[in-house]
């Protein structure tokens, strides 16, 4: 079982539409081997800029784009 987690009940829907998970159950969608889920908002985001770099705390054009070696993100 594959559980996808959306971040709306809407986006659950359209997703469970796809995979083929048409069973609606308490909370979740199911079928097709995957479970379908939702929140309500983000529950991670990527970490801002000058977490990387401190001298991406200002932006400046000459900086763009400001691409890490590796993101890292933060639970909400």
């Amino acid at each position: 079982m594959i559980v996808c987690i959306a971040e709306k009940p809407s986006v659950a829907r359209d997703i469970a539409e796809v995979l083929g998970a048409k069973v609606k159950k308490g909370g979740y969608f199911e079928g097709g081997g995957y479970q379908v889920t939702w929140t309500f908002g983000h529950f991670c985001t990527l970490k801002e800029p000058h977490d990387y770099t401190p001298a991406w705390k200002a932006w400046r054009l000459e900086d763009l784009p400001m691409i890490p070696a590796q993101f890292w993100h933060q639970a909400h």
